[in-house]
């Protein structure tokens, strides 16, 4: 029975490194929408460290990695049980243990080796901990710990005892783990829109809020990709852009001020091209307004008016520093969009947004039909004592 229960721990550790492996991946995905990291946490700093990706895709990353990893060392697990094989000569190791027992135990182990790794990387290179990983990390040290106490405890016996679970059962439990984490992504409540933001929604339309700077690269190809989708969608879309420059590049707020003030003369969707498309510095700004026939001296008395600083300041409290996490940020109805989403993302945002509200999942809830699921796994999974 002894032997037995270290296997158990064994497995039931391999699975929640699993889950939890998942739910890693899931953030690596798309980390600006998940609520399993924040994008100023420890998990940040591990993901976009050099070790987070691999041949520049964002689909093969190191959690789906470790996925495959812990999915293998499990698929090891299950092959303990029954007769144990002739192994080596007799008075060799094959006497004390037979081959599955050590391939589990050195695949165990070099997953310990492995996080012992990871862990000193965090803690020496980057100076940031990702809870997440560090979970994953501790699961690998203790199924290693777990793996060579069954080793100890079976060690000699003519017959290996069976893991509790079947095949079928852990490999249940398995899939469900690595589901859980990655389907809530799809079926969880989006985060509330903060009141500031939803306060300027227009009934009926789909509702559009970005701030940006003129200066910012990401900005200026998120422009690219959303402009055309503005034209055609036309008078379903209510649209709305503000301000934001940011302190770190020289040109922004000149640039803010002058789509402020070309808005004031009637002029401010043409100047809003011309500055995203433009180098930007004091001499193109000033051709982009001469290009427009703007009123000089009026354009020139509104740069500097304190009504124009006024609205920048209304602009800025719209996205306070505390909740700027970068640009350009943009709401699509209940969806935030963190720097630039592809056309098909922003296409399924803004038919989100014409739809009526779907139904969707509280957090306790999903927990808890995901645990009500494992357990009925397990039940089900079980091995009948004729079966032992």
């Amino acid at each position: 029975m002894r032997a037995r229960g270290w296997l158990l721990c064994t497995q039931i550790l391999l699975c929640v490194a699993l889950g939890v492996s998942a739910a890693l991946y899931a953030h690596y995905l798309d980390p600006a929408d998940s609520d399993f990291c924040g994008l100023r946490s420890g998990c940040e700093a591990v993901r976009k460290s050099g070790l987070s990706y691999f041949f520049g895709s964002r689909f093969l990353s190191l959690p789906l990695g470790s996925m495959l990893a812990h999915a293998l060392v499990l698929g090891l697990s299950l092959r303990s049980g029954g007769q144990r094989s002739a192994g080596l000569a007799q008075g060799g190791l094959g006497a004390l243990w037979s081959v599955p027992e050590l391939t589990l135990f050195l695949a165990t182990g070099l997953g310990a080796v492995i996080a012992l790794v990871l862990i000193a990387y965090q803690a020496l290179a980057l100076g940031a901990f990702c809870w997440l990983c560090m979970l994953v990390d501790a699961t690998a040290l203790l199924s290693a710990l777990t793996a060579f106490a069954w080793l100890r405890a079976v060690r000699g016996l003519p017959q290996l005892p069976l893991s509790p679970l079947s095949a079928g059962g852990w490999l249940g439990i398995a899939a469900l783990s690595v589901a859980g984490p990655l389907v809530w992504s799809v079926v969880r409540s989006p985060a509330p829109v903060p009141p500031q933001i939803s306060n300027l929604y227009r009934p009926g339309k789909i509702n559009v809020v970005e701030f940006a700077d003129f200066e910012c690269p990401h900005c200026r190809r998120l422009y690219r990709v959303l402009r055309p989708l503005l034209a055609e969608y036309g008078e379903r879309v209510a649209f709305q852009r503000f301000e934001r420059p940011l302190p770190m590049h020289t040109n922004a707020e000149h640039a803010a001020r002058a789509a402020l003030c070309a808005e004031a003369q009637g002029r401010g969707p043409e100047m809003v091209d011309r500055l995203f498309t433009v180098e930007l510095s004091p001499e193109s700004i000033s051709a982009a307004a001469e290009g427009l026939r703007l009123d000089p001296l009026g354009f020139d008395r509104c740069l500097d008016a304190a009504e124009t600083t006024a609205t920048l300041e209304r602009h800025a409290a719209l996205l306070p520093d505390d909740e700027l996490l970068g640009l350009p940020t943009t709401y699509v109805g209940g969806v935030r969009f963190l720097g630039v989403p592809t056309e098909t993302a922003l296409r399924d945002a803004f038919a989100r947004a014409e739809r009526p509200s779907r139904a969707s999942l509280s957090g306790p809830v999903y927990a808890g039909v995901l645990l009500g699921l494992i357990a009925l796994a397990g039940w089900f999974g079980r091995r009948t004592p004729a079966s032992s």
